[in-house]
């Protein structure tokens, strides 16, 4: 519903993309806080290592139009999403994201993870990352910790080793922004140390009709960190 028409309206299904090591679980809380009438589905990311290969498979299950919220690497997937179906999409949301290809540092970096992972390591590669996901105070969150826990499971060595080779061959997307013409959703953390929040202001200055939300005291993990002001952001997105 419109706030303050008192009629409903239309709304596109809601696809939400987690991000690497995520699974559908990883919105939840954010699914459970959004109002009845978003019907939304939780996608998971497929064991692809490429990211059009990502988008194709995806928009092969897609209905014909929708709403799509990717956060972190399911942004990387929606942007490619939105460069090969564009006309299909009637809302977008980038969360904890980028338009960017991988540096050659973080393409290294993700080389090192690709080794642990596939020599036995893969277990001990979340831990590793909390202080740099997390904002401090979620840091020791054990809730948090279990979800994480469960999903690197659930999501397994075969998928994260495919999604990283895909984050690291990916093409850039800068180009593209301009031209997609949807209400957008950019938003991010404040303490954001992955996806920094200068790169998504850039990505809102280029969207012509993006706005820019900013969750503060907050990492990377928006969907963990904070599930209620994002629902409120995805709401007033899907309802505006």
């Amino acid at each position: 519903m419109r706030p303050g028409s008192g009629r409903l309206i239309r709304m596109a299904p809601l696809l939400l993309l987690p991000g690497l090591s995520g699974t559908p679980e990883l919105w939840d809380e954010v699914r459970a806080a959004l109002p009845a009438g978003i019907a939304c589905t939780a996608l998971e990311n497929p064991p692809l290592d490429d990211m059009d290969a990502i988008a194709d498979a995806l928009l092969a299950i897609a209905p014909p139009r929708f709403a799509l919220a990717g956060f972190s690497f399911g942004g990387y997937v929606a942007l490619a999403i939105a460069a090969r179906a564009g006309d299909r999409i009637e809302r977008l949301a980038l969360l904890s994201t980028g338009a960017n290809a991988d540096s050659a540092e973080a393409a290294a970096n993700r080389g090192k993870f690709i080794e642990l992972a596939n020599s036995g390591g893969y277990s001990s590669i979340d831990g590793k990352l909390t202080r740099f996901l997390l904002h401090r105070d979620r840091q020791e969150d054990a809730a948090i910790a279990a979800k994480r826990a469960r999903m690197s499971q659930a999501y397994g060595v075969e998928r994260y080793v495919a999604h990283q080779r895909a984050c690291m061959a990916r093409p850039a997307r800068d180009a593209a922004l301009a031209s997609i013409r949807v209400p957008t959703l950019v938003a991010v953390g404040r303490e954001d140390r992955i996806t920094p929040l200068a790169q998504h202001e850039e990505m809102a200055r280029r969207i012509p009709a993006a706005d820019l939300v900013v969750f503060e005291r907050c990492g990377h993990l928006v969907p963990l960190e904070a599930p209620l002001p994002l629902a409120g952001a995805l709401t007033k997105w899907m309802t505006q």
